[in-house]
Protein backbone atom coordinates (compact mmCIF):
# COMPACT_ATOMS: atom_id res chain seq x y z
CA UNK A 1 0.00 0.00 0.00
CA UNK A 2 1.24 3.18 -1.14
CA UNK A 3 1.97 6.07 2.06
CA UNK A 4 -0.79 8.95 1.35
CA UNK A 5 1.26 11.14 3.64
CA UNK A 6 0.06 13.63 6.12
CA UNK A 7 -2.89 12.85 7.98
CA UNK A 8 -5.66 15.78 7.76
CA UNK A 9 -6.94 15.17 10.68
CA UNK A 10 -3.48 16.00 12.32
CA UNK A 11 -4.05 20.18 12.11
CA UNK A 12 -3.18 22.73 14.72
CA UNK A 13 -6.04 22.86 17.12
CA UNK A 14 -6.43 26.36 18.75
CA UNK A 15 -4.63 26.32 22.53
CA UNK A 16 -3.27 29.42 24.69
CA UNK A 17 0.49 27.35 24.92
CA UNK A 18 2.05 27.10 21.35
CA UNK A 19 3.52 24.11 22.39
CA UNK A 20 1.27 22.26 25.17
CA UNK A 21 -2.00 21.66 26.43
CA UNK A 22 -4.82 19.84 26.27
CA UNK A 23 -5.64 20.13 22.74
CA UNK A 24 -1.69 18.96 21.84
CA UNK A 25 -2.66 15.83 23.50
CA UNK A 26 -5.80 15.70 21.74
CA UNK A 27 -4.07 15.95 18.01
CA UNK A 28 -1.29 13.68 18.91
CA UNK A 29 -4.06 10.91 20.02
CA UNK A 30 -5.55 12.01 16.54
CA UNK A 31 -2.66 11.49 14.57
CA UNK A 32 -2.00 8.18 16.05
CA UNK A 33 -5.58 7.08 15.11
CA UNK A 34 -4.99 8.68 11.52
CA UNK A 35 -1.65 6.67 11.15
CA UNK A 36 -2.65 3.99 12.26
CA UNK A 37 -4.00 1.95 9.49
CA UNK A 38 -1.04 2.61 7.49
CA UNK A 39 1.99 1.89 10.17
CA UNK A 40 0.27 -1.52 10.80
CA UNK A 41 0.08 -2.57 7.23
CA UNK A 42 3.41 -1.28 6.74
CA UNK A 43 4.67 -3.37 9.59
CA UNK A 44 2.89 -6.78 8.08
CA UNK A 45 4.23 -6.29 4.68
CA UNK A 46 8.27 -5.78 6.03
CA UNK A 47 7.24 -8.71 8.90
CA UNK A 48 6.17 -11.03 5.52
CA UNK A 49 9.19 -9.63 3.13
CA UNK A 50 12.32 -9.73 5.52
CA UNK A 51 15.65 -9.21 4.41
CA UNK A 52 19.02 -10.29 6.20
CA UNK A 53 21.98 -7.44 7.23
CA UNK A 54 22.94 -5.33 4.54
CA UNK A 55 20.14 -6.76 2.02
CA UNK A 56 18.00 -4.65 3.19
CA UNK A 57 17.27 -3.00 -0.16
CA UNK A 58 13.44 -3.64 -0.63
CA UNK A 59 13.17 -2.82 2.75
CA UNK A 60 14.88 0.12 2.46
CA UNK A 61 12.91 1.31 -0.65
CA UNK A 62 9.71 1.15 1.12
CA UNK A 63 10.80 3.00 4.38
CA UNK A 64 12.45 5.80 2.28
CA UNK A 65 9.40 6.16 0.32
CA UNK A 66 7.05 6.67 3.13
CA UNK A 67 9.32 9.00 4.25
CA UNK A 68 9.33 10.61 0.98
CA UNK A 69 5.82 11.01 0.77
CA UNK A 70 5.50 12.97 4.17
CA UNK A 71 7.38 15.56 3.30
CA UNK A 72 11.10 14.56 4.60
CA UNK A 73 14.60 14.90 2.99
CA UNK A 74 15.47 11.12 2.34
CA UNK A 75 18.80 10.05 1.70
CA UNK A 76 19.11 6.71 0.87
CA UNK A 77 22.36 4.25 0.75
CA UNK A 78 23.66 5.47 3.73
CA UNK A 79 26.49 2.10 4.90
CA UNK A 80 24.99 0.41 2.17
CA UNK A 81 21.65 0.03 2.93
CA UNK A 82 20.67 2.96 5.52
CA UNK A 83 17.85 5.48 5.59
CA UNK A 84 18.41 8.77 7.03
CA UNK A 85 15.52 11.08 6.71
CA UNK A 86 15.06 14.93 7.34
CA UNK A 87 11.89 17.10 8.29
CA UNK A 88 12.86 20.78 8.51
CA UNK A 89 10.63 23.29 10.56
CA UNK A 90 12.21 25.86 11.50
CA UNK A 91 15.48 26.71 14.56
CA UNK A 92 14.67 24.19 17.55
CA UNK A 93 16.35 21.21 18.47
CA UNK A 94 17.30 18.30 16.33
CA UNK A 95 15.53 15.11 17.64
CA UNK A 96 16.62 11.82 16.02
CA UNK A 97 14.22 8.75 15.87
CA UNK A 98 15.93 5.34 15.10
CA UNK A 99 14.35 1.83 14.31
CA UNK A 100 16.51 -0.81 12.40
CA UNK A 101 15.24 -3.07 9.47
CA UNK A 102 17.63 -6.37 9.83
CA UNK A 103 16.37 -9.85 10.30
CA UNK A 104 17.49 -13.18 11.33
CA UNK A 105 18.25 -16.58 9.69
CA UNK A 106 15.01 -17.96 11.55
CA UNK A 107 12.59 -20.12 10.46
CA UNK A 108 8.97 -18.90 11.33
CA UNK A 109 6.82 -20.94 12.74
CA UNK A 110 4.21 -18.44 14.22
CA UNK A 111 1.25 -19.14 11.22
CA UNK A 112 0.36 -15.67 11.39
CA UNK A 113 -1.68 -15.27 7.81
CA UNK A 114 1.44 -12.78 6.84
CA UNK A 115 4.10 -14.98 8.09
CA UNK A 116 7.28 -14.98 6.37
CA UNK A 117 8.23 -17.63 4.16
CA UNK A 118 11.52 -15.75 2.68
CA UNK A 119 15.00 -17.59 2.19
CA UNK A 120 17.87 -15.67 1.37
CA UNK A 121 21.63 -16.66 0.92
CA UNK A 122 23.33 -16.75 4.20
CA UNK A 123 27.43 -16.17 5.33
CA UNK A 124 27.61 -19.30 4.16
CA UNK A 125 26.64 -19.12 0.75
CA UNK A 126 23.35 -21.81 1.48
CA UNK A 127 19.85 -20.75 1.47
CA UNK A 128 18.31 -19.94 5.14
CA UNK A 129 15.22 -18.97 6.28
CA UNK A 130 14.67 -15.26 7.02
CA UNK A 131 12.19 -13.93 9.86
CA UNK A 132 12.20 -10.99 11.50
CA UNK A 133 12.19 -12.67 15.06
CA UNK A 134 13.41 -9.63 17.06
CA UNK A 135 11.24 -6.69 16.18
CA UNK A 136 12.80 -4.95 13.77
CA UNK A 137 10.47 -4.60 11.12
CA UNK A 138 7.73 -3.10 14.51
CA UNK A 139 11.19 -0.46 15.29
CA UNK A 140 10.97 0.51 11.70
CA UNK A 141 7.04 0.92 11.20
CA UNK A 142 6.99 2.86 14.39
CA UNK A 143 9.79 4.97 13.56
CA UNK A 144 7.72 6.24 9.99
CA UNK A 145 4.81 6.28 12.22
CA UNK A 146 5.65 8.58 14.66
CA UNK A 147 7.22 11.07 11.74
CA UNK A 148 3.82 10.63 10.31
CA UNK A 149 2.22 12.35 13.09
CA UNK A 150 4.84 14.98 13.87
CA UNK A 151 4.82 15.73 9.92
CA UNK A 152 1.16 16.21 10.72
CA UNK A 153 1.66 18.97 13.64
CA UNK A 154 4.46 21.24 12.55
CA UNK A 155 2.57 24.19 13.44
CA UNK A 156 2.74 22.48 17.06
CA UNK A 157 6.97 22.48 17.33
CA UNK A 158 9.94 23.88 15.87
CA UNK A 159 13.19 22.04 14.86
CA UNK A 160 14.08 19.14 12.77
CA UNK A 161 13.12 15.57 13.25
CA UNK A 162 15.15 12.94 11.76
CA UNK A 163 14.23 9.29 11.22
CA UNK A 164 17.33 7.01 10.58
CA UNK A 165 16.53 3.61 9.33
CA UNK A 166 19.58 1.68 10.43
CA UNK A 167 20.78 -1.58 8.59
CA UNK A 168 22.69 -4.27 10.15
CA UNK A 169 21.83 -4.23 13.60
CA UNK A 170 22.45 -7.63 13.87
CA UNK A 171 25.81 -7.70 13.25
CA UNK A 172 26.73 -4.50 14.36
CA UNK A 173 27.40 -3.14 10.90
CA UNK A 174 25.00 -0.52 10.55
CA UNK A 175 25.05 2.06 13.39
CA UNK A 176 28.50 3.64 12.45
CA UNK A 177 27.94 4.98 8.58
CA UNK A 178 23.91 6.12 9.98
CA UNK A 179 25.38 7.89 13.18
CA UNK A 180 28.16 9.64 10.86
CA UNK A 181 25.34 10.87 8.11
CA UNK A 182 22.90 11.67 11.19
CA UNK A 183 25.32 13.95 13.04
CA UNK A 184 26.65 15.71 8.69
CA UNK A 185 23.08 16.72 8.18
CA UNK A 186 22.55 17.94 11.57
CA UNK A 187 25.78 19.56 11.76
CA UNK A 188 26.33 19.97 15.63
CA UNK A 189 25.02 16.20 15.77
CA UNK A 190 21.34 15.54 17.03
CA UNK A 191 19.93 17.13 20.52
CA UNK A 192 18.19 14.14 21.98
CA UNK A 193 18.31 10.17 20.15
CA UNK A 194 14.94 7.84 20.64
CA UNK A 195 15.36 4.21 20.60
CA UNK A 196 12.29 1.72 20.32
CA UNK A 197 12.79 -2.53 21.62
CA UNK A 198 10.80 -4.56 21.89
CA UNK A 199 9.99 -7.85 24.60
CA UNK A 200 7.16 -10.21 25.12
CA UNK A 201 6.28 -8.16 28.26
CA UNK A 202 5.80 -4.91 26.96
CA UNK A 203 5.56 -4.63 23.03
CA UNK A 204 7.15 -1.66 22.31
CA UNK A 205 9.87 0.36 24.66
CA UNK A 206 10.98 3.39 24.12
CA UNK A 207 14.34 5.21 25.39
CA UNK A 208 15.76 8.82 25.44
CA UNK A 209 18.84 9.43 25.64
CA UNK A 210 20.70 12.67 24.92
CA UNK A 211 23.20 13.19 22.53
CA UNK A 212 24.92 15.78 24.50
CA UNK A 213 23.92 16.15 28.28
CA UNK A 214 23.94 19.78 28.27
CA UNK A 215 21.42 20.74 25.99
CA UNK A 216 17.72 21.19 26.58
CA UNK A 217 15.05 18.83 26.20
CA UNK A 218 12.83 19.48 23.24
CA UNK A 219 10.06 21.69 24.01
CA UNK A 220 7.41 18.43 24.02
CA UNK A 221 9.38 16.48 26.40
Amino acid sequence: MPWRGKSNECKEQDDDDEFGGASLKQAIEAGVDAAFGEVQALYRHLHQYPELPFQEHETAARLAAALEALGFEVTRGVGGTGVVALLRNGEGPTVLLRGDMDALPIEEQTGLDYASRVTAMGVDGKPVPVMHACGHDLHSSCAVGAGAVLAGLQARWRGTLMVVCQPAEEIFGGAGPCSTTAFIHASRGPTWCWASTTCRRWPVRSGISPAAPWRRPPPWA
